[in-house]
């Protein structure tokens, strides 16, 4: 599965050139745009990304703002800003705002590897868990398709791709439980009873001789 970067500015030439800088460095990055903080938000409520890139000032929602409603969205998900204006006081600002790190436009140079960065520091689990909620929901955007069409070929399609998906979620699912070790994963299951707990016996003194 692909990694999903969601990038948000309002300056079309500058998000073209994120764009093509971010393509070029992931073969497997698909990159997303949004245009203002707002459509930032929706976007990553409905299509989870993997990272945010957002801009510190924009229409409708600065980057901030965004960045703080995207963080109680989705807290594990690792937000970075790309702005004119890495000053101390933003830094500080952004970070209360759930933003991990920033890189000056000034400096594009360095975003590549800021994203790589970020990306890297994200434990197995978060990665698992990201792709199996991307997974349910394209399986239920195929299960509304299924039922909202009524041409037979329409059908036919859908149920490929919805046996792909199905597949997929199948093999992320043994990969989650592949996490727990065997022993706990039986007693979860309630193979193996869970071992008694010890509780503490109360000591009595010996009774002293009249």
């Amino acid at each position: 599965m692909p990694i999903r970067i969601l990038i948000a500015d309002d300056n079309s030439s500058v998000r073209t050139a994120m764009r093509q800088v971010l393509e070029a460095a992931g073969e497997h990055w698909e990159i997303i745009e949004a245009e203002n903080g707002k459509e930032a938000v929706a976007k990553a409520r409905e299509l989870k990304p993997d990272l945010i890139i957002v801009d510190l000032v924009m229409p409708l929602m600065d980057g901030l703002t965004a960045s703080k409603q995207i963080s109680e969205l989705l807290p594990n998900t690792p937000i970075l800003m790309h702005t004119l204006y890495p000053f101390p006081q933003v830094k500080e600002e952004a970070g209360k705002a759930g933003v991990r790190k920033i890189v000056p436009k000034s400096d594009s140079s360095v975003l590549v590897s800021a994203v790589e960065d970020l990306l890297s520091s994200r434990p197995e689990s978060q990665v698992l868990e990201t792709a199996k909620r991307r997974t349910e929901d394209r399986i239920r955007e195929l299960c509304s398709q299924l039922f909202a069409t009524q041409d037979d070929d329409a059908h036919a399609s859908i149920l490929v791709d919805l046996q792909k998906v199905l597949h997929q979620h199948i093999e992320q699912l043994r990969a989650r439980v592949a996490e727990y070790p065997a022993v706990e994963r039986r007693i979860r299951n309630g193979v193996i009873p869970a071992p008694p707990q010890k509780t503490a016996k109360a000591v009595r003194e010996p009774k002293q001789k009249q």
